[in-house]
């Protein structure tokens, strides 16, 4: 596998193009992980709120059986108390509730910022990247023997722009049905600068 190209110019470009890539995927991480502690860090309220409910909850209870144990009276004047006692185990769950949620979302968001950039490089780099070097490794193959190159010339006038075809050879199709040697070369070789490989006749 080939993974950048043999022209000076266009190699720099896929070497800048992955260092982007890298680091856009680095800043995206570590954006995700800033938002993600802000906002988990709005979780500490609810966290408050279900601590003071609890408190409120346990003293509530506790007064409210104190006052249970006076005569006569204590079951009337301790009932206020346990109601609202649960008042404020309710008001710990919505605390706990929040809580929750918040760290959900924290979780959604951090996730989000992170793969959403992911996706969006794996899709306009990383899979161009690959079908350049898979393409870039299977012309390298095929150039090693003749039958290959015979290919090469073949798929450079069918893939290729007609205008650079014709500059390469005059009359392709006339030339492949001659297998004549040196259109068949200069096609293979216009095949292989497309796809970013170095005629192996050639010198470097």
């Amino acid at each position: 596998m080939q993974l950048y190209s043999s022209r000076p110019g266009q190699a720099v470009w896929q070497a800048v193009g992955d260092l982007v890539a890298i680091g856009t995927i680095i800043a995206a991480v570590w954006l995700s992980q800033q938002v993600g502690a802000a906002i988990a860090s709005l979780g500490g309220f609810g966290e408050q709120v279900a601590a003071a409910g609890s408190g409120f909850s346990t003293t509530l209870a506790d007064a409210g059986e104190a006052l249970a144990q006076v005569p006569l009276v204590g079951e009337g004047v301790a009932q206020p108390f346990r109601d609202a006692a649960g008042s404020a185990t309710e008001l710990e769950a919505a605390g706990s509730a929040l809580t929750d949620a918040v760290d959900m979302l924290a979780g959604a968001v951090a996730t989000a910022l992170w793969l959403l950039p992911l996706l969006l490089v794996v899709l306009v780099w990383i899979v161009p990247r690959l079908r350049f070097a898979t393409r870039a490794g299977a012309s390298r193959a095929l150039a090693q023997s003749r039958e290959g190159r015979d290919l090469l010339a073949m798929r450079a006038i069918v893939g290729q722009p007609m205008a650079a075809v014709l500059r390469a050879v005059p009359d392709p199709v006339a030339a492949l049905r001659a297998g004549d040697e040196d259109a068949l070369r200069a096609l293979a070789s216009l095949e292989l600068r497309s796809a970013g490989v170095r005629d192996p006749r050639l010198r470097p």
